[in-house]
C-alpha cells in the first residue's frame, strides 16, 4: 500500500500586484474520494520578489484503490481576505468540486484513468488568455463565481488559483516516473490591479507528493510505523470500503 504526503512548499513572486509588497494569504485544500479533509491555511505578511516558504501538507493520506481520486487546490490571495465573497476556505473548496468533477467526467468505463493535470485557470489549452480581465472572466466560468468576487478594495486580489486532479493510478505513475518525489512548480501570471497599484501580477506555486509503501509482509506493522494503528480497516479511509487487497496495491 502507499500512504501520500501533499505538500504546497512554497510560492515565487516576479512580480507583485501592489507597488511595492502584497500581503498574501495562502489556503491549500485536499480532497479524497466522496471526503473532504479540509483546507489548512498560511499568512505569509508583507512580501515582495522572491522565495517564500509555505509548507502546508496532509500526511499520512491513503487511497484505497486505483480509481481513487484526490485533488489538490488551492488560493494566494493579496490583502484583506475579509473581503472575499464566501472567505478563502469556501472558493479553495469551490475550485476542489470543479476538479474532482471534471475528474470523474473523464471516466466513462471501469478500467479508465484520467487525471485533470495542473488547471491553473489563467489558460485553456496552450492558449493562455492571462491578458487584462480575460484572467478574471475565465475563472468565474471555470468556477462559477460572479464579478463582485473580483471586486476588491485598493490593491487587493487573487494572485493565484490552480488545482490538480488525478486518481490514485495517475499520482503513482508521476510518484515513480519521477523516482519518489513529484514535484511541480506552476506559473500564474496575474490580471490587471487597478490603477495606482503595480502591475499584472507575476507568481509561481510549488507543490509535491511523496509516498511510502510497505516493504515488509505485514501490512499492520507498516501501518504501525506511520502511525495510523486502528481498529478495522474502514477507519483509514472513512465512507469509502476498502479492501486488504486494495491497500496492498
Amino acid at each position: 500500500m502507499g500512504i501520500y504526503t501533499f505538500t504546497l512548499e512554497q510560492f515565487h513572486i516576479d512580480n507583485t500586484r501592489s507597488r511595492h509588497e502584497d500581503t498574501n494569504t495562502v489556503q491549500f485544500r485536499l480532497a479524497v474520494g466522496n471526503r473532504s479533509l479540509g483546507s489548512q491555511s498560511f499568512s505569509a505578511g508583507d512580501v515582495n520578489n522572491g522565495d517564500h516558504v509555505v509548507g502546508l501538507r496532509f500526511d499520512r493520506v491513503v487511497l484505497a484503490g486505483s480509481a481513487t481520486p484526490a485533488v489538490i487546490s488551492y488560493v494566494i490571495f493579496n490583502g484583506d481576505t475579509g473581503d472575499v465573497r464566501g472567505g478563502l476556505d469556501g472558493l479553495s473548496g469551490q475550485v476542489a468540486d470543479r476538479a474532482m468533477d471534471s475528474l470523474r467526467q473523464q471516466v466513462r468505463q471501469p478500467g479508465v484513468h484520467a487525471d485533470v493535470p495542473e488547471l491553473d485557470y489563467t489558460a485553456e489549452g496552450d492558449v493562455s488568455i492571462a491578458d487584462g480581465n480575460n484572467w478574471a472572466g475565465f475563472v468565474m466560468r471555470r468556477i462559477g463565481l460572479s464579478l463582485h468576487d473580483f471586486i476588491f478594495p485598493n490593491c487587493d486580489g487573487f494572485v493565484v488559483i490552480g488545482s490538480v486532479a488525478k486518481d490514485k493510478f495517475g499520482w503513482d505513475r508521476a510518484v515513480d516516473a519521477a523516482g519518489g518525489t513529484y514535484r511541480v512548480t506552476i506559473r500564474y501570471p496575474g490580471y490587471d490591479s487597478p490603477h495606482g497599484c503595480g502591475s499584472n501580477s507575476d507568481y509561481t506555486v510549488t507543490w509535491s507528493v511523496t509516498r511510502r509503501r510497505a516493504n515488509g509482509p505485514s501490512l499492520r506493522a507498516f501501518l504501525r510505523e506511520n502511525g495510523l494503528a486502528a481498529p478495522g480497516l474502514c477507519s483509514l479511509t472513512p465512507g469509502e470500503p476498502v479492501s486488504v487487497r486494495q491497500l496492498m496495491t
